[in-house]
């Protein structure tokens, strides 16, 4: 048989209450028996501390024990008359006043020789009694002529309770089962709102995690509160968020795939079909043309391939020390004659950095490379194109492209980085839109970073930072010590 989560939680938490229950009511009945039998006791021995003068002062006055059955029936009138009686003693009315007895109706009075045998007894029908041993300390010694005579016990303070202190003690046992009972009632009743309160979410997200597994990304579960189980929900949508942006991310790429394969192809099947069927011939300039189609699909095939590997955690680099000063000055030199062609000012700050990275110099290349070309292509004629690098105090090298090109609108900053992804206003449909994906990752793979800030109109920044060498493992120079 299945056990649901609900089930099990209900379980436990009613295991726990009813344990809980079961001893506190034990405890509490075993607290309360013992402080009331000692509250019982005491009261014993101070009432017999209080009627130990009147059966000294009858010893006194007769002489022995012999006939103190009087008293002891005096104590049972008095104790059955109560507090109100004026009736005095007939043998000194000046126990009525002081010695009047504050007892239960059923305490059971003992008078004992010095023998510790019993004299008198209150309640001689109450059948015998079995006196422990050192009954005394538990009662009133009588002295005469500092001489013992005897002692004066009462039942109750051995421990022994009568039938109305016994009672009360049933009573109270049976509240606490009864309130033992209410808690369990009350902890099922709360230990159901509370299970389903728990699971209510966990099967929301279970459900939802079952549509997400078939394909539907637009599951959303609600979240309420701010404990656990609504930052579990929080994360769930999250990650649903995530798929479905994943989802549409590589729907959008495969339709750009599909776009970029289709247009050179396109090219190269209608050029192929005109030689083919002797509309044109196979001049220099037609095959130059098929050429550079032929060489624009290589280089889709390649920065699709670094962009698998780059996902996979796969790229292989050939990591050695890089100098930055040098690396950024070679990348500039292949792009100046791109720049003047086109009349822009291409100039470099901070060349002689001797800041050095741990880096693969060909990749590094190409992300600068990516970036210049990027900044030339959307830079107007007289515009200027500046590489800064700079070294910052978190023991990271920067290297900023910066232009005075079209700019990028904000809306679109967010998303230059994405694969396939254009921005009408500032980028033309030439390339495959992907240089700028493929310089992320690799950046990323260097454990760098790279963001871009842009000013619509005014132009762009580009900064690549990268984590610089430890001084401990830097190639030393020629004449170093």
């Amino acid at each position: 048989m299945k056990t649901t989560l609900r089930g099990r939680l209900m379980l436990s938490f009613l295991l726990a209450i009813l344990a809980t229950t079961i001893i506190l009511v034990l405890v509490a009945n075993v607290v309360t028996r013992d402080r009331f039998t000692y509250m019982v006791s005491f009261s014993g021995q101070r009432t017999v501390q209080r009627l130990a003068p009147v059966f000294t002062s009858y010893y006194v006055q007769v002489g022995s024990w012999e006939g103190v059955e009087t008293v002891m029936d005096w104590y049972n009138e008095t104790r059955f008359q109560g507090m109100q009686d004026d009736a005095p003693h007939p043998m000194n009315p000046r126990w009525e006043k002081d010695y009047r007895p504050e007892v239960f109706a059923e305490d059971r009075l003992l008078l004992l020789d010095s023998n510790g045998n019993i004299v008198a007894d209150s309640a001689p029908e109450a059948g015998q009694i079995k006196l422990p041993s050192g009954i005394e300390e538990k009662g009133a010694l009588i002295t005469v002529d500092n001489r013992h005579v005897g002692a004066l016990v009462i039942v109750s303070a051995l421990g022994e309770l009568n039938v109305y202190q016994s009672d009360f003690l049933r009573q109270v046992t049976r509240l606490l089962i009864a309130a033992g009972v209410l808690i369990g009632i009350i902890g099922i009743v709360v230990s159901g709102i509370q299970a389903k309160r728990i699971v209510a979410p966990v099967k929301a997200i279970s459900k939802a995690a079952q549509q997400i597994a078939t394909g539907d990304f637009s599951q959303r579960v609600p979240v309420a509160g701010d404990d656990e189980l609504s930052e579990m929900a929080a994360t769930f949508n999250t990650m649903a968020t995530e798929l479905e942006r994943q989802q549409e991310l590589r729907h959008r790429a495969m339709a750009d795939i599909a776009h970029e394969l289709r247009t050179p192809l396109s090219v190269l099947q209608i050029e192929l079909e005109s030689i083919e069927d002797g509309l044109s011939e196979p001049t220099p300039e037609t095959i130059a043309g098929l050429q550079s189609e032929i060489v624009h699909l290589g280089r889709l095939v390649e920065d699709l391939r670094v962009l698998s590997l780059t996902d996979a955690g796969e790229l292989h680099l050939d990591l050695e020390p890089v100098a930055v000063g040098s690396l950024v000055a070679g990348v500039v030199e292949r792009m100046h004659r791109a720049a003047a062609e086109k009349g822009l000012h291409l100039a470099v700050k901070g060349a002689e950095s001797a800041a050095t990275v741990q880096g693969d110099a060909r990749r590094l290349t190409q992300v600068l490379l990516n970036l210049l070309a990027n900044a030339v292509q959307y830079t107007p004629a007289g515009g200027t194109i500046i590489v800064a690098i700079e070294t910052t105090g978190d023991q990271n090298v920067s290297i900023t492209v910066q232009d005075t090109g079209v700019g990028i609108a904000p809306e679109h900053q967010l998303h230059v980085f994405e694969r396939f992804y254009r921005v009408d206003a500032a980028r033309s449909t030439k390339g495959s839109g992907l240089g700028l994906s493929i310089a992320k990752s690799l950046v990323q793979a260097h454990g760098g970073r790279i963001q871009v800030t842009s000013t619509v109109g005014q132009g762009s920044t580009f900064t690549v930072s990268l984590p610089l060498m430890p001084a401990a493992i830097l190639p030393k120079t020629p004449g170093s010590a």
